[in-house]
């Protein structure tokens, strides 16, 4: 297992793995998520740019030398429409089917908190699917701790 930073030669896998990411999202709630399909371009080149941008962490897993998962996170300022001091924002984070329950999540969780502590998070923080139970047991069990529910009201009556 190797973790390491996202390089340019990443970006058509970071691609198919981000969408695949929405994709995981969408069938969890067609409603709040909007669909993957046909992104997966647009959202690897911008991962490759996000690469080189100072506040911005973008981490790959590979296995075998094949990329099987990938980690985004950024260095953010005070917010106050979030009632957060400076952090760590943990954006993303997926592995493929194949490589799930390995170890690789953990460890690009891992390398995320350490990458966004070294450029002066003191805290980091993120926000999972509720209907993803796995990837919260994966948070709790790496000191996340719940804060916040988010909560979503379709249009209507």
């Amino acid at each position: 297992m190797t973790i390491r930073n996202a390089v340019a030669e990443d970006r058509a896998r970071l691609g198919e793995l981000a969408e695949g990411l929405v994709r995981l999202h969408h069938d969890l709630d067609p409603a709040r998520f909007l669909p993957g399909e046909g992104i997966g371009e647009g959202y690897g080149r911008w991962l490759v740019k996000e690469s080189s941008r100072e506040g911005a962490v973008v981490l790959v897993a590979e296995k075998d030398g094949d990329v099987v998962g990938y980690c985004y996170g950024t260095l953010e300022g005070r917010n106050y429409n979030d009632l957060l001091d400076t952090h760590g924002k943990l954006h993303d984070v997926f592995v493929a089917a194949p490589a799930r329950r390995l170890g690789f999540a953990r460890a690009l969780v891992l390398g995320m908190a350490a990458a966004l502590t070294a450029k002066g998070a003191p805290r980091v923080v993120l926000d999972t699917a509720v209907a993803n139970e796995a990837a919260q047991r994966l948070f709790a069990s790496l000191g996340f701790r719940r804060t916040m529910i988010e909560m979503t009201r379709e249009a209507g009556p």
